[in-house]
């Protein structure tokens, strides 16, 4: 039996009008870059139809982040025909009509290099704009495979933005980029390695009010998360992720976020619904840490 397309975010329409929603996703099949393996263009609709089977009430937040927000899923972007730079620009005006409309956008992909102009927009709406950058790698490079635009380079064009940069769960990272940052780059790290030992310390003061946060769920361990491109050993745990966006969420206001990187595997759906399951839980953490302060 053929599985069915999910076109919005939970499969519940009467709660996905696009004026009432406080959230609309952007779907992104962005795949330009990939240099492993490919497949991330597939990711949100794969994302989309799992999350047609995620329980609606959130038993941590008792309540039903849908319910109380409205979450409005668009049509998928679409890239036929445009080269990598105008593909970015597109993915960048989305996120422009979303944050114009006072809505929360939310980027489904797709590869990484996506976020480059919905972070770049968002600073146009929040000039005291921070990125956290949650990943296996610190896609600090110049250029990767010849493109400047690479998945792999996606922090360092931000940080030639003048945003400064928080990367949490690196576990993977070149020469050329550690010279990078020994050069006085405006990025921190903090290793996955010491968060695994319990020794990873935070500076949370390098956030300021308005964040952007990318989420490429490769910072997750493969054992939890084995559908991405590029999988490195370790990494975050599914609780242990949950508690650090709930510090992130209690600390800054994000103001937009994307998930990236899901390169779904076939007949294996687990991975498609832990992270159907996590976009739904930062949904719910936004807008509940909304509420208590």
């Amino acid at each position: 039996m053929r599985e069915p397309i999910i076109r919005q975010f939970l499969d519940e329409p009467q709660h996905s009008h696009p004026d009432k929603a406080r959230v609309t996703i952007i779907p992104a099949p962005l795949e330009y870059t990939v240099s492993y393996v490919p497949g991330t263009r597939h990711g949100p609709q794969a994302i989309l139809n799992a999350s047609s089977q995620l329980e609606l009430y959130d038993e941590e937040l008792e309540s039903s982040p849908l319910e109380e927000v409205g979450i409005y899923t668009r049509p998928a972007l679409d890239y036929r025909g445009l080269d990598h730079a105008s593909a970015l620009k597109l993915t960048g005006q989305a996120v422009r009509e979303v944050l114009a409309r006072g809505q929360f956008p939310l980027v489904i992909g797709g590869e990484h290099s996506l976020s480059l102009e919905p972070i770049a927009v968002a600073r146009e709406f929040f000039p005291d704009l921070t990125v956290i950058h949650i990943d296996a790698h610190g896609d600090l490079r110049a250029e990767y495979e010849g493109s400047p635009l690479s998945h792999a380079c996606i922090a360092r064009r931000v940080l030639e933005l003048g945003i400064p940069v928080l990367e949490i769960g690196i576990r993977s990272i070149s020469a050329e980029e550690m010279d990078f940052l020994r050069n006085g780059a405006d990025a921190a790290i903090v290793w996955a390695r010491d968060l695994a030992r319990g020794q990873g310390h935070i500076p949370w003061e390098r956030l300021s009010e308005h964040t952007y946060l990318t989420f490429d769920l490769d910072a997750l361990d493969p054992a939890e998360m084995p559908a991405v491109g590029t999988p490195e050993p370790g990494g975050l745990s599914w609780y242990q992720t949950l508690e650090l966006l709930r510090e992130i969420y209690r600390r800054t206001t994000v103001v937009a976020l994307d998930v990236v990187e899901l390169c779904p595997i076939p007949g294996q759906i687990r991975a498609d619904f832990l992270a159907a399951r996590l976009i739904y839980k930062m949904i719910g953490y936004r807008f509940s840490a909304q509420r208590r302060a």
